[in-house]
């Protein structure tokens, strides 16, 4: 009886170990996997928002270009645009929205820099120009340092400049 109720708690001894030494595994793996998962989500939505602000400039060059100059505000309604919010954006055709885009789970996009807030639109001119010239915050809302930053100059040049980790 002895040697049976030994064995017993040799077992029970070795679950707890194992028990103990899974729990110190997955504090640290289930971090690093969720820090993993914001930057690759991060990522893919300052890519996506990249190539679709360039689609929207090159239907701007090849549809709208000759309806107005650049600086004229009466023909902004026909052209491309884009309204970006906090979980994602709306592209638009004329004055309807045509499609949205969320964003993956626990990643937000804003605008960044000397922004008036008034409205959250992009808008794209005949000769590929894009209004205004800002910068977007695209980043990880569960904390952390992991965003990136989409920048559009003057010349309707967009870049993308990653920081964070």
């Amino acid at each position: 009886m002895r040697k049976e109720s030994a064995e017993k708690g040799a077992a029970l001894l070795e679950l707890l170990l194992f028990l103990i030494l899974a729990g110190v595994f997955f504090r640290q793996a289930v971090p690093a996997a969720v820090q993993l998962y914001q930057y690759g989500a991060v990522r893919y939505e300052a890519e996506h928002l990249l190539s679709e602000i360039r689609y929207q400039q090159m239907l701007a060059r090849t549809s709208v270009n000759g309806m107005a100059d650049d600086g004229d505000q009466s023909y902004l309604s026909a052209r491309p645009r884009l309204k970006i919010d906090g979980k994602g954006y709306v592209r638009y055709r004329g004055s309807n929205p045509e499609d949205r885009h969320s964003c993956l789970p626990s990643v937000r996009m804003q605008f960044n820099g000397d922004w008036d807030g008034k409205d959250q639109f992009l808008y794209f001119g005949g000769s590929g120009n894009i209004y205004p010239n800002i910068a977007i915050l695209i980043f990880a809302s569960g904390g952390g340092n992991i965003n990136c930053r989409l920048v559009i100059d003057t010349a309707g040049r967009v870049r993308l400049e990653r920081s964070g980790s």
